[in-house]
């Protein structure tokens, strides 16, 4: 394992998902000493505290130090000789290069797990055991344990670690690893290792004299943010006709990745593009902030905080306890179940009935995720619990709507029903009441708040409750847009009938017979339906530090939207991106793997928890409405308009009729 692995290993936090606090620059830092250490160690180049030279320009033959080997190469044929610090902040340039390899590697070695938020955990065996698995042959020791037994116990260190230990101690992350106590009962030892390699020391020093980037890496001169006000939205075809990923991308291609969106009281700093998707995955959580916007939403929930408004340590740790009851497993242990409702759903809607396509598909969506989710049927309290959220997103979201438009008789009444759904929630998770059953998300909930119940107090049980069944309507308008889709492309919609009916003909497939290759069409089909429609094409940040990015300062508190979903129609990634065609995920062409392009679940930390349940549960709703249903628009030759606010839906005329079933809507044998 080389230095940059071992660094992150050492200042990784399982608590937190990431590393501990040290200010972005010492850590690019701390990363480029530890591949300058380990091309000391490689005997590849040598050092004093004025200078840095090489010894033998043979190539590592690995791809974490030969960039930096062949640089010094580089500078070594021009007879130039530079300092330690020069070379330090000059290879901290592709820290992150340096950081992304590093932790591929850890997870392709079992010793990291990833999550589709950007957090990283210890595996389980490395937990359990304190020993990583086989590297090169041999079992390694857990470092953290290493340097600890060390700085606390008196152990004798390896070579190796005298020289880690003054790398962190330079940059001072064992101040923000240790406690103040345990820092001051280890800094004899830590001052102590850290001057005992001259090589280390000289790297070292290099890393803690530089505070801060140096100028030929700072922007020397900022541009000014572009600005979009009112005239120019409502002068945009795109933006009239609901689209705001697509008026997004239009404002990327004419003004840069980065601009000022000014409308009468609200003043928002837009990043788009795919270069911002990259930096928000990476540096968002050092610099954004997500509680602000959602405060006054989650008070009129009646609760404090939420999964959706935490960040940092806690929003990972809410993450961890409702990863599995949030999975893509529940939906393939109970894709039966699945079946049943979906069923259920569509025998409400009769032959030469017209139905009102997105209030349909909530329903039909909605009934389901309250059952898997949290073991209840809600019948009705689905359709209040629906327009009482709607209310509260215009009202303390959007900003759309004055304060006193929820308490109208009608609000209180749909809110003292969601009441009763906390209620119902509560009473049917006793241990009595779960005994015998399948686990589902409330208990995990419950086991944390009795855990700990200052973390996840009884005041915030409710709203985390039903956060899964609010977040059922927007994959059920997801589910509204593809049934417009199947309909205006029968093509599409004859390819995902055959793959139906070879699945469904000798009775209900499990999650098995939904391999890649038997759903081909249907998942490419999902998969486009969400990069054309994304439900939630922004989401809304606040700058609690200030940041730059691509020359353009962004100050600390500004209101910041994130348009991940702006490159779906960015025609370098999507050829004719307002072009339905699910052939774009097909091979050759893949355009979804261009990195930070495809994003339909959001970006960072906050995205989307249950991506994996959303896309099997919206692919099999489609397989299963492709084998039971024929339909068609209402009228036939209807062209979608979008409702944008609160979320991005179907407007209110879409509909469609039931024109037959092409099989009975019953249970299948087998």
């Amino acid at each position: 394992m080389r230095f940059p692995e071992e660094l992150l290993l050492l200042l990784h936090s399982d608590d937190s998902g990431y590393f501990v606090p040290i200010p972005e620059w010492r850590m690019s830092c701390a990363l480029a000493g530890s591949v300058l250490l380990e091309l000391s160690l490689e005997d590849r180049i040598d050092s004093d505290l004025e200078k840095l030279f090489l010894t033998d320009p043979t190539p590592t033959g690995d791809n974490l130090l030969d960039p930096t080997l062949e640089d010094i190469v580089r500078c070594d044929n021009t007879g130039t000789v530079h300092t330690p610090q020069y070379w330090v902040e000059r290879v901290a340039r592709g820290a992150d290069a340096i950081s992304d390899e590093a932790v591929a590697r850890l997870v392709s070695m079992g010793i990291f797990e990833s999550d589709d938020g950007g957090f990283w955990t210890l595996s389980k065996k490395v937990a359990r055991t304190g020993r990583y698995p086989l590297v090169d042959g041999r079992a390694g020791v857990e470092i953290k344990g290493r340097i600890f037994r060390t700085l606390f116990d008196g152990e004798i260190p390896e070579p190796r670690d005298v020289a880690i230990i003054g790398l962190v101690h330079y940059c001072d992350g064992f101040r923000a690893m240790l406690e103040p106590d345990e820092y001051e009962e280890a800094e004899g030892l830590i001052e102590l290792y850290s001057g005992i390699d001259m090589i280390a020391r000289a790297i070292a020093t290099a890393v803690r004299t530089s505070y801060r980037p140096p100028k030929s890496m700072r922007a020397t001169r900022r541009r000014p943010m572009p600005e979009v006000g009112l005239w120019d939205l409502l002068s945009s075809k795109s933006f009239r006709a609901g689209n705001l990923p697509k008026f997004i991308a239009e404002k990327n291609k004419e003004l840069g990745p980065v601009f000022k969106l000014k409308t009468p009281g609200r003043h928002s700093v837009v990043l788009s593009g795919v270069e911002s998707n990259q930096w928000v995955a990476k540096k968002g959580r050092l610099y954004l902030r997500t509680r602000d916007y959602l405060e006054d939403f989650q008070t009129e929930w009646g609760t404090a905080r939420s999964i959706a408004s935490l960040d940092g340590a806690d929003h990972f740790r809410m993450r961890r306890a409702v990863r599995a009851g949030n999975s893509r497993a529940v939906v393939k242990d109970r894709l039966h179940e699945l079946f049943a409702f979906g069923r259920g759903s569509f025998r409400g809607w009769g032959v030469g009935d017209v139905v009102a396509g997105e209030m349909a598909c909530q329903r039909l969506i909605g009934e389901q995720i309250a059952h898997l989710s949290v073991s209840i049927e809600p019948s009705d309290i689905l359709d209040d619990l629906l327009k009482f959220e709607y209310r509260a997103l215009l009202v303390h979201v959007m900003g759309v709507l004055p304060k006193f438009m929820l308490r109208t008789p009608k609000m209180k009444r749909y809110k003292n029903r969601v009441l009763e759904l906390y209620a119902q929630v509560h009473a049917t998770h006793t241990p009595g009441q779960r005994e015998g059953k399948r686990r589902d998300l409330v208990d995990d909930l419950m086991e944390l708040h009795q855990a700990d119940p200052q973390f996840l107090p009884e005041t915030d049980l409710g709203f985390a409750f039903i956060a899964p069944i609010i977040a059922g309507h927007y994959l059920g308008s997801a589910m509204a847009f593809a049934i417009y889709e199947l309909l205006k492309h029968p093509h599409y919609r004859e390819q995902i009938t055959a793959e139906a009916d070879a699945l469904f003909d000798g009775g209900d497939p499990t999650a098995v017979d939904l391999d890649p290759t038997a759903i081909d069409a249907t998942r490419r089909f999902t998969m486009e339906v969400l990069r054309k429609h994304p439900v939630i094409p922004v989401h809304l940040r606040t700058a609690m530090n200030t940041f730059e990015v691509q020359g353009i300062e962004v100050p600390a508190y500004s209101t910041c939207m994130v348009a991940y979903s702006a490159t779906h129609y960015m025609d370098e990634y999507f050829a004719e991106p307002d072009r339905f065609d699910i052939d774009r995920y097909a091979e050759p062409r893949n355009e979804h793997r261009q990195t930070g392009a495809y994003v339909p679940f959001g970006i960072g930390t906050h995205v989307c928890g249950g991506s994996g349940w959303s896309k099997l549960q919206l692919a099999a709703n489609v397989l299963l409405l492709a084998r039971h249903l024929d339909l068609e628009l209402v009228p036939r030759d209807y062209e979608l308009k979008v409702s944008p606010l609160p979320k991005v839906s179907p407007a209110k005329n879409f509909k469609f009729q039931v024109t037959g079933h092409r099989h009975p809507l019953r249970p299948a044998s087998g």
